[in-house]
């Protein structure tokens, strides 16, 4: 059903795109559509215009722009990379040329994805994480005004973590927060958290998430943050030797979270294993790993993890070595360039 759908708004827009007197068209993430002509594009705002009238739309409440005249292959990439499905993403936009592009907008767009898509499959452990930051980092150079740019940076930040370059990463997720948003700032916040996590750097981290805890910011994307703070937190706390407190934070928080973030879940259930590793109980660990595997693989990132951790604990656990012989393959065969794979 969800192909299904996915396959008919690929053909609606197209189908949109191909008529006569076509305009510009904003999606919006609340729902509805605006049409006209994109006069002004900066990282805040869009500005669209038809006949006499003006109207200016946030960049936070767009779920994504169509421009008219783009060719068919980006319209198709778009909604292939918003589906998540970034390998079909990318076979559209190597058919493009952004030279070729009559606008510039289209050009800027088929530059954007190309790195967006070429990025998350990196980080899924399938292809070059540097060159994927090349091209983001040629993106983001070129492009300051483009609507994408505070997710080209929160991408780039994630790349440049990846491949150990902290001090280059908290530099991009630090421009994320200048965003006018309070859900972005609390956003930037986050993600400097998780690499002082991953530096180790607990005390740090935990100051971070804290900060985000208690922002007095409102709404449900604030509150998302907030809980994604509350996360890392109690992976910061695992870290420093506290597990019994983060293992009831991280079980607070699942129980929690909306159940439609399923990405807060995936990486709630690895926090949740890790900490029970971290704390010797090895059955629960494995438990909350599965969990992964089975319900949220489609987080590839978090799915390399659980099936790495899968991999030790069915032998250790279970004794059950097909099991993480299985894990194993799994892990080497769906991500093969991923940090877990080489472990």
């Amino acid at each position: 059903m969800r192909t299904a759908a996915v396959v008919a708004c690929v053909a609606l827009l197209v189908m949109m795109g191909s008529r006569a007197g076509a305009a510009d068209k904003v999606r919006l993430l609340q729902g509805g559509q605006s049409n006209g002509r994109l006069t002004s594009i900066t990282p805040d705002k869009l500005v669209l215009e038809s006949g006499s009238s003006k109207k200016t739309i946030p960049v936070n409440e767009v779920d994504l722009v169509q421009f008219d005249s783009e060719p068919r292959e980006l319209t198709e990439a778009r909604v292939a990379a918003h589906a998540g499905r970034f390998d079909e993403a990318l076979k559209h936009l190597t058919k493009l040329d952004a030279e070729d592009a009559k606008r510039a907008e289209i050009a800027a767009d088929i530059e954007y994805y190309r790195g967006l898509t070429s990025a998350r499959l990196a980080l899924a452990g399938t292809g070059s994480k540097a060159d994927a930051g090349r091209q983001l980092l040629n993106f983001e150079s070129a492009h300051k005004t483009s609507h994408h740019y505070y997710q080209a940076c929160e991408t780039l930040g994630d790349l440049l973590a990846a491949l150990n370059k902290y001090d280059k990463a908290e530099a991009f997720y630090a421009k994320l927060g200048t965003a006018p948003w309070p859900d972005y700032k609390l956003r930037s916040g986050v993600l400097v958290g998780r690499s002082a996590v991953a530096q180790k750097e607990y005390e740090r981290a935990i100051g971070k998430f804290d900060e985000v805890i208690a922002s007095d910011a409102e709404g449900k994307d604030a509150e998302r943050q907030k809980l994604a703070a509350a996360l890392g937190k109690a992976s910061a706390l695992a870290g420093s030797g506290k597990t019994d407190e983060a293992i009831k934070s991280v079980e607070a928080i699942i129980a929690k979270a909306d159940p439609e973030n399923q990405e807060l879940h995936a990486r709630a259930y690895i926090i949740l294993g890790n900490c029970y590793r971290a704390a010797g109980r090895k059955k629960e660990a494995l438990l909350a790993f599965l969990h992964v595997d089975l319900l949220y693989a489609r987080f590839a990132e978090q799915h390399a993890e659980a099936l790495a951790n899968l991999a030790t604990l069915f032998p250790e656990v279970e004794n059950k070595a097909e099991r993480g012989t299985d894990a194993r393959n799994r892990l080497k065969e769906n991500y093969p360039d991923s940090v877990w794979a080489a472990k």
